[in-house]
């Protein structure tokens, strides 16, 4: 789960930095207090987050406010419907029409099973529409809740991958006053469809493991895009 934390370190004097592993990005963190031989510094984590926090250069605190280490961005939300294209062949047997999605989904709450028990990758593709509040700040697609990674194209360009909470990319250079188009490549892993075979007859379950722990009615594996869209700016 998220958490906020109040990091104390044993030095003083210095300027904290969040240095992001996950995207090699590098900022201050302004927010921070001095205490004695202590620095404490505001911290915010996502799910499963962790990050290098770096002293280098001199500095002195100027509040110890977590809003001035994370402020609050711009929310645009995507809610422009999805087309969804899976593949359909022999093995993963997905649906062989596009399905419309009208919002983000978890493909195990589908009444279908070609969706419910789908394992490999799937293509979202929508067409958005901006205007010039996108000036003056850099923009991430937030995806929110991802099962397991996923791919950005905007544009026809490639944006960038994500793979670990928070699901998001910067997509600054992609985006244009207009309409824009959406592309994200979603792909999950092999448990789905080895759970849904376990409930087939032995001739239709062509997807078999020499050790598998699931059975038929073992849980399914949360996929796909699970949570609305949306362009923070910052």
């Amino acid at each position: 789960e998220p958490v906020s934390i109040r990091a104390q370190f044993r030095v003083k004097g210095l300027q904290p930095e969040l240095w992001d592993a996950a995207t090699g990005s590098i900022r201050p963190l302004p927010g921070f207090e001095q205490d004695g031989e202590t620095t404490v510094v505001p911290l915010k984590l996502d799910a499963i987050e962790s990050a290098f926090i770096v002293f280098r250069k001199k500095g002195t605190p100027a509040s110890g406010d977590i809003a001035a280490n994370y402020p609050d961005p711009s929310v645009i939300a995507v809610n422009t419907p999805w087309q969804v294209r899976f593949e359909s062949d022999a093995v993963k047997r997905g649906p062989a029409e596009t399905v419309t999605f009208a919002e983000p989904k978890d493909w195990t709450l589908s009444e279908d099973p070609r969706i419910r028990y789908y394992s490999g990758t799937a293509v979202y593709t929508t067409r958005f529409t901006l205007d010039d509040v996108l000036q003056n700040r850099k923009w991430y697609l937030d995806l929110g809740k991802v099962s397991a990674m996923a791919k950005i194209k905007i544009n026809g360009q490639y944006a960038g991958g994500v793979w670990t909470a928070p699901y998001r990319t910067e997509v600054t250079p992609y985006l244009q006053p207009g309409e824009n188009t959406f592309e994200i490549e979603v792909v999950n892993t092999w448990k789905n469809r080895l759970i849904g075979d376990q409930g087939l007859p032995e001739e239709e379950g062509i997807v078999r493991s020499s050790h598998s722990e699931w059975k038929a009615d073992s849980r399914l594996q949360p996929s796909g895009l699970m949570s609305p869209v949306r362009l923070l700016g910052f």
